[in-house]
């Protein structure tokens, strides 16, 4: 069978500023490894005719598209015109709050116009939580499945080379840097001033101010954005020149998905709000804590059992310190349990759509 992959690229192009969250990796390589086939990428701006002439089939892995900011009338208006079976999978709704109405959620017109496609081409939509699932309902979508993001179901090597460090990796959320952010009392503020003022590791996914420190993107002008965006201060560092140390020596940054994994198995777990960061480490064999902070993580959390916890437990910004849960072994091992059993409810999706899920480690 002939895939056609509607994802961003399996990695950047070399030499090229990073721009996307590094978290939509997780997903897409899932997409490319778990489903059986010759799947190949044609991006998000492509020729429906061709798609019709050529393939077989259409697979599109989502992100939390369903909200008020998307702007997804371009990708609707290509999709009107795909003949062949599409099949959409982990698609999310986002609100900022776990107890938000799912009728009363606020939505671009280009995510209602999506969700209208989609219930008419797919057979079966997959869906990463009963949030998503009653959104879509309200809106007419009812030929939906909750699978959680395929993402959990992509195997990794959990074989450990050398004994991991006692360290944590911390992993926040924040997509803008500014002076406001710096005002505002945030879980995720909180986590990045641990970081920095406990000299903790972390791994970035959408923090485009420190990411451009590795990539090279804003050049000789960075230390100046990070000046006048306060991004020193948010780590508790004296002057950028300090927070450039820091970052130089604890920061990281993944765009393949067995790197950011072999990374992980040297340290002793993770804890955060980074819902495929700590996907990915608990497919690694890595104790993962997810700290939920909106209906996303959330429905990840109580769908798969995600080890999660109490942030002011877990968290001390005054003393600098972080630990995970003491029950994190019976968490992960929960986790684990509530894996095989929905990777059978996904697998199922999947050939209902006339597709087949193959369970696969990395291509080396």
């Amino acid at each position: 069978m002939k895939i056609a992959a509607i994802t961003i690229r399996r990695k950047p192009v070399p030499g090229s500023p990073i721009r996307t969250n590094t978290g939509n990796y997780m997903f897409t390589e899932a997409t490319y490894r778990n489903i059986a086939g010759d799947i190949s990428w044609i991006g998000f701006n492509f020729d429906p005719d061709k798609i019709n002439a050529e393939y077989d089939h259409v697979v599109m892995p989502a992100a939390n598209w369903i909200d008020r900011g998307e702007t997804l009338g371009s990708l609707v208006n290509l999709l009107k015109r795909i003949e062949i079976p599409i099949t959409c999978i982990g698609l999310g709704a986002q609100a900022a709050s776990a107890g938000a109405d799912p009728s009363s959620l606020k939505l671009s017109q280009g995510a209602i116009d999506l969700t209208k496609i989609l219930t008419e081409r797919c057979k079966h939509i997959s869906v990463r939580g009963e949030f998503t699932r009653k959104v879509l309902a309200h809106l007419g979508c009812h030929n939906t499945v909750v699978t959680g993001c395929p993402s959990l179901y992509m195997d990794l090597p959990k074989d450990i080379d050398t004994p991991p460090s006692e360290d944590l990796i911390l992993q926040g959320t924040r997509y803008v840097m500014s002076p406001q952010y710096l005002r505002t009392r945030s879980l995720d503020r909180k986590i990045f001033s641990i970081a920095g003022r406990a000299e903790m590791d972390m791994i970035y996914q959408s923090e485009r101010l420190e990411i451009s420190l590795f990539d090279g993107a804003m050049g000789e002008g960075w230390a100046s954005a990070a000046e006048e965006a306060g991004l020193h201060k948010l780590y508790g560092k004296a002057t950028v020149t300090e927070l450039q140390d820091y970052l130089r020596a604890h920061g990281k940054v993944f765009t393949s998905i067995d790197d950011w994994s072999g990374f992980l198995k040297s340290r002793a777990g993770v804890i955060g709000t980074r819902l495929h960061g700590a996907i990915l480490a608990l497919n690694s064999g890595v104790r993962a804590t997810l700290l939920p902070h909106d209906s996303r993580t959330h429905e990840l959390i109580d769908f798969a059992k995600i080890p999660t916890g109490n942030p002011d437990l877990l968290l001390n910004e005054d003393q600098g310190t972080v630990r995970l849960p003491e029950d994190i072994d019976a968490q992960v091992g929960a986790f684990v349990e509530r894996r095989e059993e929905n990777r059978v409810v996904y697998a199922q999706l999947l050939e209902a759509n006339g597709l087949t899920y193959r369970r696969s480690l990395p291509d080396r």
